[in-house]
């Protein structure tokens, strides 16, 4: 077996331990769709003969959903515009950025620029300038979408913008103020609460990347740069847009719109479960920050012998040693990652009664919230971040004080195992997020 096969082995048996069978045939199959799209895809040198594409999208990763929830709504929305007008795509690679291009029937692939990824605390990187300036001119871009900040380098996307390129930024999570895109303190695993004090940032970088006392500071003037020069800053949900321009004074209130990401396809009513909970899901990938570790302090407040009838499971692939401590849990069974878009599927053929979303920090929307409400399973959330705001707005769920931590949850699921109720909730629009953006695109002169 050469290097290549051995690695890739050696990878599915890490998975099979950790997630099990259905995770790792999730994961392959996911794998496979991949290589597919990519091979829809034709080698070309330059896009000579497509015509002009007035906006670049840019991304921070591959659009592939098993990379999360981010990059599965992304594709979802980027295919459907493929359908409406021609689309330029640029991410980077492993050493490279490649460039992919829909338009008048023709899909093609340029390979760009070869580099590495800039650094995630980089706030200029020459190659990624080289390789967006370079994908702009092939497809005569006007404007720049970037789609999602984290791992960007900020100063460098205000020379693209000075040398004349229109940004439309897509904000997903709070990169713009912190290289942590999700604010998770380290070493302490805690929501640092939007911290603005720079010994404290200082050292929670410093657990990855060497920099200085100043670096929150000067990163977050650029940011602020940014989001005045944007034509358009683009949020998923209420809760973001609110408060970037609290940590952000100053911006145009007007250039900070709201486009939720589009929704489930709409289905038949799931039928209300009728008697009290006794299947209960952590829904999410297993890590800190999404609560892997008050999900696990949790079960351990609900024993057996206390409440004999009731099991737990937990959707989601993420953190190996999480998912091993999870799968050594009584009653809790480990399926592991899951297909976008599958979920809902999921929760009502295995007669989820009671989903457990558990970020310790504030989420910016939920694909997972969504899948939820649509599969009719009600859920217990922190009351923080747009989960809470969705929750308020649309109903099917309980929301627990964040301080509380487990704490606060475990009474809330053993009102509900011995029979209290949670009104369902709505699912709300699927939405057209593919249309919104193209009537944003109208309103900026960029059609």
């Amino acid at each position: 077996m050469n290097g290549a096969g051995s690695l890739a082995f050696q990878i599915a048996g890490r998975v099979l331990r950790a997630e099990g069978m259905t995770g790792l045939r999730e994961r392959i199959s996911d794998r496979l769709r991949e290589s597919l799209r990519r091979r829809s895809f034709r080698a070309a040198a330059s896009a000579a003969g497509v015509p002009p594409i007035p906006v670049l999208n840019l991304m921070t990763t591959a659009p592939t959903p098993r990379l999360g929830g981010i990059q599965a709504q992304l594709l979802t929305r980027i295919e459907d515009e493929a359908g409406r007008r021609p689309v330029a795509l640029l991410y980077p690679e492993t050493e490279g950025y490649r460039l992919e291009v829909a338009a008048g029937g023709r899909r093609l692939a340029l390979g760009l620029e070869e580099a590495p990824p800039p650094s995630p605390v980089a706030l200029r990187d020459a190659a990624f300038e080289r390789a967006v300036a370079r994908a702009a001119a092939e497809v005569g871009a006007r404007a720049l979408h970037v789609e999602g900040l984290a791992g960007i380098p900020l100063g460098s996307l205000l020379e693209l913008h000075r040398s004349g390129l229109a940004l439309v930024l897509s904000v997903h999570d709070f990169s713009l103020f912190c290289p942590r895109p999700h604010l998770l303190e380290r070493p302490q695993l805690r929501f640092c609460d939007y911290s603005r004090d720079r010994e404290r940032c200082a050292k929670c970088l410093a657990q990855d990347w060497p920099v200085g006392l100043r670096f929150q500071d000067e990163r977050r003037e650029i940011a602020h740069q940014l989001l005045l020069a944007a034509a358009a800053a683009v949020y998923p949900s209420g809760f973001l847009r609110d408060r970037h321009l609290e940590l952000f004074p100053g911006l145009a209130v007007d250039r900070q719109r709201v486009i939720e990401p589009a929704g489930p396809p709409r289905r038949e009513a799931a039928e209300p479960r009728e008697g009290p909970a006794r299947h209960v899901a952590y829904i999410g990938q297993v890590q800190p920050h999404k609560g892997a570790l008050v999900f696990e302090e949790v079960v351990r407040r609900l024993p057996p012998e206390a409440h004999p009838a009731l099991q737990f499971s937990a959707y989601g692939g993420g953190d190996a040693a999480l998912l091993h401590r999870l799968r050594l849990l009584p009653r809790v069974r480990v399926h592991g990652y899951y297909r976008s878009g599958s979920l809902v599927d999921r929760l009502r053929r295995d007669r989820v009664d009671l989903a457990l979303l558990l970020s310790i920090v504030p989420e910016s929307y939920s694909l997972a919230l969504s899948e939820c409400l649509a599969a009719g399973v009600p859920v217990i959330a922190f009351d923080h971040g747009a989960i809470a705001e969705r929750v308020r707005r649309h109903g099917g769920g309980l929301l627990v004080a964040p301080e509380a931590g487990a704490a606060g949850v475990a009474p809330l699921v053993a009102a509900l195992i011995d029979g209290q109720r949670v009104p369902p909730g709505e699912p709300g629009a699927t939405g057209d997020a593919a249309g919104d953006f193209q009537r944003l695109y109208l309103e900026l002169g960029l059609n």
